[in-house]
């Protein structure tokens, strides 16, 4: 009867431990699920953060461009003519000229890893949609830098025009 009784403890216990290893397979499989879906979000979340924050900075400097334009039409207005503020504001533009260029290599290498990003990783269409917006702000605010510093060109060549 002991024998019986130790058996009996012996097989429940093995069923109990098979159970619990089930139970431990399924907890990993969701675990696994979860951490699948989180890096899923992340690398949404991390490339509109890139595409956002490249469109910002080309945005900001797109203002600055043209809040230095307006800051020399308000000396032509004036009539506050000086050949060194002249060379300040040309080297100015020149300055402007080399970002401007960096910006541009820098869009290239972020239309490069948002094509990989978007070809290798399976974002749902919605996740698409909204990265291509982004995508296509980034264009448009090139646009209006491009549209500045010609702005900022045609006011500076103005301003010497008159030393």
């Amino acid at each position: 009867m002991n024998k019986f009784l130790c058996s009996l403890v012996f097989v429940l216990s093995f069923f109990s431990v098979h159970a619990q290893s089930n139970d431990s397979q399924e907890e990993i499989r969701t675990l696994v699920q979860r951490v699948d879906s989180l890096e899923h979000e992340l690398s949404y979340l991390r490339l509109t953060y890139e595409l956002n924050t490249l469109n910002s900075d080309i945005t900001m400097f797109a203002n600055e461009v043209y809040t230095k334009s307006i800051a020399i039409q308000l000396d032509l207005y004036n009539r506050n003519f000086n050949s060194q503020l002249g060379d300040a504001y040309q080297q100015y533009y020149e300055t402007c000229q080399r970002k401007k260029q960096s910006i541009s290599e820098l869009i290239e290498a972020k239309k490069t890893l948002f094509t990989i990003k978007v070809i290798t990783y399976p974002y749902s269409e919605s996740e698409l949609n909204t990265l291509k917006a982004s995508y296509n702000v980034i264009n448009d605010a090139y646009g209006s830098l491009g549209k500045s510093m010609e702005l900022l060109k045609i006011v500076i060549d103005t301003y010497n025009e008159f030393l």
